[in-house]
């Protein structure tokens, strides 16, 4: 079958999906998403060399270390980590400035710690990213291998900016032809992966990373879920924690669509 009356099919088989009863009852991005890429089955090892360069874009302070905390303490030296917001509704105990102040704090702290390469924290508060595009745009993507965001199950509205303001930078800046963007798994599972990385020699220390963020006494039980969907994944991986990706790239990514 050509690669025009592929795209003539899938095109009619949205417009389809999108007018169905299934769609008004269930939330229409995550359908399509799963119809377009819920197929993927076969799944490797990411693997990072000594001049791979990898760039993270999370939602607010903590996400990284969920989602890919111990792919970073691994090879920190090969990564840079932007957080997108300052978590100034992360601590309800705290007027919203102390919150950003302390989640600003940790994750200073973690990135330190896990002795990453370059990491920035943008003083953008929780819930306003959307009206931030003219920020989120100077972030240089030009000389980037790969780029780490969050799925797009995070349906929540910094996620969603996030992901809109991507797309957006993708069209209109320079970047690698055979740049790769790569999910991670952080408030929500993805519904399939197609690349993983085993991180079952380095838990402890996405332990300790989790801890700074997540302290047990204020966040009971977030350690312990997190690190078990990271044992979850290990069933299929074979090996004792790993954290798992889905991989596109830039025509596919663009191709996603957002609501």
């Amino acid at each position: 079958m050509k690669m025009d009356s592929i795209v003539n099919l899938k095109n009619k088989t949205l417009d389809l999906l999108k007018n169905s009863s299934i769609a008004k009852d269930l939330n229409y991005n995550k359908l399509i998403f799963y119809f377009l890429f819920g197929v993927k089955s076969s799944f490797e090892q990411f693997k990072v060399n000594i001049n791979t360069k990898c760039l993270v874009l999370s939602q607010y302070p903590g996400a990284e270390i969920k989602g890919l905390g111990g792919l970073i303490a691994q090879f920190p030296k090969n990564f840079e980590v932007l957080c997108l917001t300052n978590g100034s509704n992360a601590l309800p105990e705290f007027d919203p400035v102390e919150s950003a102040s302390i989640k600003k704090q940790q994750f200073q702290e973690v990135m330190r710690t896990m002795r990453t390469k370059g990491y920035k924290i943008f003083d953008i508060d929780t819930n306003t990213l959307k009206n931030h595009y003219s920020t989120f745009k100077k972030i240089d993507i030009s000389e980037v291998d790969y780029i780490f965001i969050p799925s797009v199950y995070d349906n929540n509205k910094d996620t969603l900016a996030l992901l809109e303001h991507f797309k957006k930078i993708l069209q209109e800046k320079e970047h690698k032809e055979d740049l790769k963007i790569i999910m991670f798994e952080s408030d929500f599972s993805l519904c399939t992966y197609d690349c993983y990385v085993d991180i079952s020699h380095i838990i402890e220390t996405k332990k300790r990373m989790l801890n700074i963020y997540y302290p047990p006494d204020k966040f009971s039980g977030l350690i312990d879920k997190t690190i078990g969907l990271n044992a979850f994944r290990s069933i299929q991986t074979k090996c004792d924690f790993a954290e798992a990706f889905m991989k596109f790239n830039v025509d596919e990514f663009l191709n996603i669509p957002l609501i």
